[in-house]
């Protein structure tokens, strides 16, 4: 039975056959030189890299711009709902009408919000769109090739270009043919590394069947096998079965007594059915065979598909573990610089605190010596009062004394008229005139007296004015001075405030967002064009406000002043008036 079955193999076996017992020079492979970017080039992870990056920082700023929309949200509704509790009446209107504004904003913040997160969703649409065009130029590699050749030799027909023009060309043809060369080299390293997988799976397949089926059997003798192919211990287990059964028929075959000739027929049938049932059995072991190597192919394809998606998933998961930490580093290098400005916008606010409280004390003193100012000026003009009642009392005296002058001196002259009266009459008439001159001579010093003690009262009140004068130009320099540090304190403000706008859009990430391409949507253009141009408007619109405050103030200004100096102007002219009348009224 063993000799024919060797005959069989020895006949079937054909120059076609795939000898499993080669072995395959793997060692020698694994000794070339492989780079170490096999999977992926370099250029194809710095671009994802990017892509990745781009992504996590505009996810970042939505996430940002989200968390400050919502708490100023609710700070503006913390803020409208104590304006409705305090306010009545016209507050509350007015409440309602900052509560539908600020309504208004929050919707307007979601939409934007909104927008943002459909404008991340296209980008990463066009991440994978722009994979897939990577693919598909690294495909169309060798039909680039033939028209770079065609192309060349096309430009050896036509006009000669000058040097710099054709050294620029040919660089660019360099950098595109690099490139062009750097992924067919990613690729063949991924081809060299299936067919070395490809090797190892068929030297282990080949193992596996040498120990099953025996060394020298061909794949190719195993699928020509008609019948189903089976392990190797069920064939022997089979054959001593048959062995077994034959024993049996032979030894009832051996019992009967019967001639040699039909003995002879009957052994020879026997071998021959035998010897078509192992060919059978060959060929069903060899059709099993070529089903299980068909099935090995498939499942060696499968698995190295499969590996080289895990292998692409763990490279995938190391670029993406980078780009985490990247990520993490830039969210703590941008808190850290959040916390920063935040410190700096307290410290702002805290002196724009201090100003305003320098401010308030100013403008506290400034009323305290206003008060002052009018407290002394109702207290000159009461003096101013009392000085012309007293000038009105002593012109009523200067006028009972003239009167009383002029009598004397009538008397006087009819006393000169009798010349011819005696001397005793005389005498004693010269008397009273001598004591009518020598009154008339004091009453003359004590107008004198008056009149310098007026002028001495005069020169006082001048002084009086002119300090007044001073201290109220003083305190007119000092307000002008609070009034141009608030204008400066207003501008500062309005300054930080765009500051402090430009860094949100900064931080936003709608202004300036490091990313490595260029192609962006229209929807972004627009709404950052918008944003800018409302912040313009919103500051143009400061500013007039600014401006009409500044003129009202001045205008204002003007008005006092002008009216203070029309004031000084007509006490200065009664003062000078009541002067003259005093001093005529002195010397006449």
């Amino acid at each position: 039975m063993k000799p024919a079955s060797t005959s069989e193999r020895n006949e079937t076996k054909t120059p076609d056959t795939f000898d499993l017992t080669e072995k395959v020079g793997y060692d020698d492979f694994l000794q070339e030189s492989l780079p170490e970017e096999i999977i992926f080039p370099e250029e194809l992870n710095r671009f994802l890299r990017d892509k990745i990056r781009d992504l996590s920082s505009e996810n970042g700023c939505l996430r940002r711009a989200l968390e400050e929309c919502e708490e100023k949200l609710q700070s503006h509704i913390r803020k409208a709902n104590s304006q409705v509790t305090l306010s009545s009446g016209l507050a509350g209107e007015i409440a309602a009408s900052k509560i539908v504004e600020l309504s208004k904003k929050c919707r307007e913040q979601t939409a934007e919000v909104e927008v943002l997160k459909t404008r991340c969703k296209t980008l990463e649409s066009k991440l994978a769109e722009n994979e897939k065009e990577l693919r598909k130029n690294s495909e169309n590699l060798e039909v680039v090739r033939r028209t770079s050749r065609s192309d060349s030799r096309s430009d050896e027909i036509k006009r000669p270009l000058t040097i710099e023009e054709e050294m620029k060309n040919r660089e660019e043809q360099i950098k595109t043919l690099q490139d062009k060369l750097q992924q067919v080299s990613s690729k063949l390293y991924e081809s060299k590394n299936t067919c070395t997988s490809l090797r190892q799976e068929l030297n282990k397949a080949q193992k596996l069947l040498c120990s099953e089926v025996g060394e020298n059997v061909t794949i190719s003798s195993l699928s020509s096998h008609q019948s189903g192919w089976r392990g190797r211990a069920e064939q022997i287990q089979q054959l001593h079965q048959r062995i077994a059964e034959l024993q049996m028929k032979l030894s009832e075959s051996d019992g009967t007594c019967r001639g040699t000739a039909s003995g002879t027929t009957t052994t020879s049938t026997a071998d021959k059915r035998q010897i078509t049932n192992l060919r059978n059995m060959e060929k069903e072991r060899r059709q099993r065979a070529e089903e299980s190597a068909r099935e090995l192919r498939q499942m060696s394809v499968a698995l190295e598909a499969s590996r080289r998606k895990q292998d692409a998933a763990k490279a995938r998961i190391k670029v993406l573990e980078n780009d985490l930490t990247n990520a993490k580093q830039s969210v703590a290098l941008l808190n850290e610089k959040r916390s920063h400005d935040d410190q700096l916008i307290q410290a702002l606010n805290g002196r724009l605190k201090t100003v305003e409280d320098k401010f308030r004390e100013r403008e506290r003193e400034t009323l305290v010596a206003k008060e002052r100012a009018e407290n002394e000026c109702v207290k000159m003009s009461d003096e101013v009062k009392r000085l012309q009642a007293s000038n009105e009392h002593l012109r009523r005296i200067i006028d009972e004394r003239e009167t009383e002058i002029d009598a004397l001196r009538n008397e006087s002259g009819c006393k000169g008229d009798g010349k011819f009266l005696p001397l005793s009459r005389g005498s004693k008439s010269i008397s009273p005139a001598g004591t009518s001159r020598s009154r008339t001579n004091g009453d003359y010093n004590e107008y004198v007296t008056l009149g310098l003690a007026a002028e001495a009262e005069r020169e006082r009140l001048m002084e009086l004015v002119a300090v007044l004068n001073r201290r109220l130009d003083e305190e007119r320099f000092a307000t002008d001075g609070i009034a141009e540090t608030l204008r400066m304190e207003r501008s500062k403000l309005a300054r930080l405030e765009t500051k402090l706008q430009r860094m949100e859009l900064d931080r936003f990430g709608l202004s300036k967002v490091n990313s490595g391409y260029k192609p962006r949507s229209l929807k972004s253009s627009t709404i950052s064009g918008g944003s800018r141009e409302e912040i313009a408007n919103d500051e143009t619109r400061f500013k007039m406000e600014l401006l009409e405050e500044e003129c009202l103030a001045l205008k204002t200004r003007l008005a006092t002043v002008q009216r203070d100096k029309a004031a000084d102007l007509a006490t200065y002219k009664q003062m000078l008036d009541q002067a003259r009348k005093t001093f005529q009224d002195a010397y006449r």
